[in-house]
């Protein structure tokens, strides 16, 4: 039964590629920013980075993975792109106009409730940025955004996240981001594998959390 529900969901998958799938290399640029967006595509293979152009200056806002929508306010309306998607590697995704996905959410809710929950963590990954922003010292912006990935537990916890994927959530560059987690490193607060960053005591970089937001406190009263 398993192997046959398997091959069902196999088969419904290749049935949407062979549709709507469209193929992709890496470097190549999906949409750009202040483009009119008529279609929003949904990632089945590869990776893709969106960025946007502040000061004349391209930043990173997120790195997508397969199952995530992107571009999704072309469902909306025909208005101009809010970001650019640049493929960081060879890939697949399915495009869809507003009509198309109509049709794909009515004919099969469970990917609707997929892309709903989707949305609602974007929806709580942009507060989180905003908190972010608001921070002023690099470092904090770093742990602070360790510590919301590493969740309410206090032993060590394993993250998969790259410095490109961490650069994007606290809106720096991926050397500053480099710099900053080689310093804790070196400090012992976390430590690098590959593209996993182990934090071994999560208590002990939450502490260190609140003594960098006091020297900010400080630095902002003097």
């Amino acid at each position: 039964m398993r192997d046959t529900l398997l091959d069902d969901a196999e088969a419904a998958q290749t049935t949407l590629i062979d549709r709507y799938g469209r193929a992709f290399s890496a470097g190549e640029a999906l949409f750009r920013e202040g483009e009119p967006g008529r279609e929003a595509f949904l990632l089945q293979e590869g990776r893709v980075r969106l960025l946007k152009r502040v000061r004349l200056v391209e930043r990173s806002l997120t790195v997508l993975r397969p199952g995530e929508l992107f571009g999704e306010t072309a469902l909306l309306d025909d208005g101009p792109r809010a970001s650019t998607a640049v493929a960081l590697t060879d890939g697949i995704a399915l495009a869809f106009d507003p009509a198309s996905f109509r049709a794909l959410v009515e004919q099969r809710s469970h990917m609707a409730l997929r892309i709903i929950q989707q949305l609602v963590r974007r929806v709580r990954d942009a507060e989180d940025q905003v908190e972010l922003m608001l921070l002023k010292d690099t470092q904090t912006k770093i742990v602070s955004a360790l510590l919301k990935l590493a969740g309410s537990g206090a032993a060590g916890v394993e993250l998969s996240i790259s410095p490109v994927d961490l650069s994007a959530r606290v809106g720096l560059d991926v050397d500053t981001v480099k710099r900053s987690v080689a310093r804790l490193r070196e400090q012992s607060y976390v430590r690098i594998v590959g593209e996993r960053v182990e934090i071994p005591d999560v208590d002990a970089l939450r502490r260190l959390y609140a003594l960098l937001g006091s020297k900010e406190e400080l630095r902002g009263g003097a």
